[in-house]
């Protein structure tokens, strides 16, 4: 299939860190994707980094065979443009009103949600469109665990673009509670385009949404809390119905304050980050969810069955191959600076023991030369005598009694 996938501003957030996933996944799978937005922000340069196609609003047309759309502006413009496209619209939120779902009939095909919340609000709309409910999807080929986590956790990441600052302030007191360093990744502490880094290196990850999901699928200990909320950790038990609210924090399972806060982060176990990553790898795969979007989409593609060139296939496999020596970069300078650390401790275990060496040395030299050991060196000469003597079974021949006309005397 052709595919447009559509967003009206490609930045950084949730739904255009989806967009760029399914769209990956999809290319994975031979179809051909074209990214549109109406405003290219900071997820545009991130989606020409992994060979992804962008067009612009004159590019748009009817040689494509279905549309995926996550807000009413382009799911409109695209109907302007391209009339008669099979739209299918992913929703994402059920409090903007700009992602939700244009109220004509006919301009939407389908739509899916990630969450039940958002699923109900969807089934409110006026107009009936059959909605399905899918997981976020993570790449867990690239969201992975790099390392076990401590028994005692060292350092927290709020991974968060809008947190209120009253909020910020409790979650800075209960780390300084429990003595665990807070890092910020986000909002005024800046954007990053891919925080696989700042996540690998945290013990802890705390936000909502997709980040909660990504230190998830990283095998990080999660907590969800943000501006809305916060719904604590995630775990075994409580991922269910935190799933269910997309890791949004408005379940109303708590109502925190410092005190909640540091108790919780006292609660924190090593055994998040196994639980965690399996989690993911059960229910939120990519390469699964994109399997069921493309089900979805050719039941509304108007040609599912276009033929490829043997160039469009050609263009594919590079594409991957591409994407493949990024990932083996990265990965090699990941070892690289871990190698350095490695040797820089090793160095500083090699300077540490040196200078205790040294310290011992001029500590004997000094008591060796001292007047006290040069007065009882006779002492530890005879000390030295008889313990020699007493390993031979005999006194030392200049001992008190030592002398062979009185041994054996009657």
């Amino acid at each position: 299939m052709r595919l447009i996938l559509a967003n009206n501003h490609l930045g950084l957030g949730g739904s255009e860190s989806y967009l760029l996933t399914v769209a990956e996944q999809l290319d994975r799978l031979g179809h051909e994707v074209s990214l549109y937005a109406a405003e290219l922000g900071l997820g545009a340069e991130v989606a020409r980094e992994r060979g992804l196609a962008l067009i612009g609003e004159t590019e748009l047309g009817d040689e494509y065979d279905a549309a995926l759309v996550q807000d009413a502006s382009v799911a409109f413009q695209i109907a302007e443009r391209c009339p008669g496209l099979p739209q299918l619209f992913v929703a994402h939120s059920e409090m903007h009103n700009l992602q939700a779902p244009p109220q004509l009939s006919g301009v939407v095909g389908a739509i899916v949600v990630l969450n039940d919340r958002v699923g109900r609000r969807m089934r409110s709309y006026a107009i009936d469109v059959d909605v399905t409910r899918l997981r976020q999807p993570i790449d867990t080929e690239r969201f992975f665990s790099r390392s076990p986590l401590p028994e005692a956790p060292r350092r927290a990441l709020l991974l968060s673009n809008n947190p209120n600052a009253d909020r910020l302030a409790m979650l800075e007191s209960a780390c300084t509670d429990v003595g665990i360093e807070l890092l910020r990744v986000g909002g005024v502490a800046g954007m990053t385009a891919d925080p696989l880094a700042a996540m690998s290196a945290a013990d802890i990850v705390i936000g909502y949404g997709r980040s909660v999901l990504e230190a998830m699928s990283c095998g990080r200990a999660a907590y969800v809390y943000d501006w809305n909320g916060g719904d604590g950790w995630v775990t075994a038990e409580s991922y269910p119905s935190i799933e269910a609210d997309g890791f949004g924090g408005r379940s109303g399972r708590m109502a925190a304050d410092v005190e909640r806060l540091s108790e919780d982060l006292r609660r924190y176990s090593a055994s998040m980050g196994p639980v965690n990553h399996d989690l993911i790898l059960a229910h939120h795969r990519a390469n699964v969810h994109v399997q069921e979007l493309v089900q979805l989409l050719e039941r509304l593609a108007k040609s599912p069955e276009r033929p490829r060139t043997p160039l469009q296939e050609m263009s594919r496999l590079v594409r991957l191959e591409w994407r493949a020596r990024g990932d083996a970069q990265a990965m090699a300078r990941e070892s690289a600076h871990l190698h350095n650390l490695l040797s820089e401790s090793e160095r500083a275990r090699s300077a540490d023991a040196e200078r205790a060496d040294e310290v011992l040395r001029q500590t004997v030299q000094g008591f060796e030369t001292s007047a006290s050991w040069r007065l009882t060196r006779p002492l530890r000469a005879l000390s030295g005598a008889f313990r020699r003597a007493g390993r031979r079974g005999q006194p030392p021949a200049d001992a008190p009694g030592s002398d062979s006309t009185t041994n054996g005397a009657g």
